[in-house]
């Protein structure tokens, strides 16, 4: 006999027929966070850094013995529920995608423009055509932890910036920091009209990445991906080039090895 609407626990969810599966399942995916306007965190980790940004959670679900803790429910806005899942369950709602035994349904944060640079008197890190999460998570990171005051993805669509997988790899810093998302174009816009001060990495500069320790200005830090660069554009826009002295058996560093180099070397500049 097929499941009713009356026969539904409101507080467990133990069928993909429970009217509070589907959202999870349409979560999942890209085409599903666009309609919703909703994203999915997972782990107490990263929904507790979304709680303290003030990112509004509408819901929570624990599956088998994972449960959640008092320090989670504490931080729970009045509205938000909270639901079980069965583990069975549970499985068949991530099916190929990682399973997450704690997670949160959120509002999607309102996205930030190219305007926002305005109003952000710190560094900002710049990173052209990066899609893997890993790199972009652990940029994310290391830039709360120097002190930069946001980070700009040019050519980033707002949706992707809420994948679950770029949540988990920053461990949810990126609700901490302006996260603004732009096309390459309009950034390049940008830095003309508003005289702003553009640095791009460059193997073949003589200036190393020690000399920008006391520089006064705010900078935006430009990183591209390891493989080529930035983009011709921002090379060419750039208002200064610096490099970081690596051995000759080296080819590059990654990503966002370059970047956490980078970053401990500017902050030696006292930014207040």
């Amino acid at each position: 006999m097929n499941e009713t609407p009356e026969t539904f626990d409101p507080n467990l969810i133990d069928s993909l027929l429970h009217p509070l599966a589907q959202p999870i399942r349409k979560l999942l995916t890209r085409s599903g966070r666009q309609e919703l306007k909703k994203i999915l965190i997972d782990d107490e980790e990263n929904i507790l850094q979304a709680l303290d940004a003030g990112v509004e959670i509408d819901s929570v679900y624990f599956s088998g013995d994972d449960q959640i803790s008092d320090a989670l429910r504490k931080n729970l806005t009045a509205g938000a529920t909270i639901h079980e899942v069965a583990k069975r369950t549970t499985k068949k709602l991530f099916e190929n995608d990682k399973i997450s035994r704690i997670f949160a349904i959120a509002d999607m944060p309102t996205r930030l423009g190219l305007d926002s640079l305005k109003t952000i008197k710190k560094d900002i890190v710049v990173l052209e055509d990066l899609s893997i999460s890993g790199n972009i998570g652990n940029i994310t990171r290391t830039s709360l932890a120097l002190g930069v005051g946001g980070i700009l993805l040019l050519n980033m669509d707002p949706i992707d910036l809420y994948d679950r997988r770029l949540i988990r790899a920053s461990r949810g810093y990126l609700f901490s920091l302006p996260m603004i998302t732009a096309a390459t174009v309009d950034f390049l816009d940008y830095c003309k009209e508003n005289n702003e001060t553009l640095l791009v990495m460059d193997m073949q500069t003589d200036k190393t990445v020690d000399e920008i320790t006391a520089m006064p200005e705010r900078l935006l830090i430009a990183f591209g991906s390891e493989k080529d660069g930035c983009s011709p554009e921002v090379e060419a826009a750039a208002t200064m080039k610096v490099r970081i002295p690596i051995s000759e058996k080296v080819e590059s560093l990654n990503v966002s090895a370059s970047a956490g180099i980078t970053l401990f070397n500017r902050i030696g500049f006292n930014q207040k």
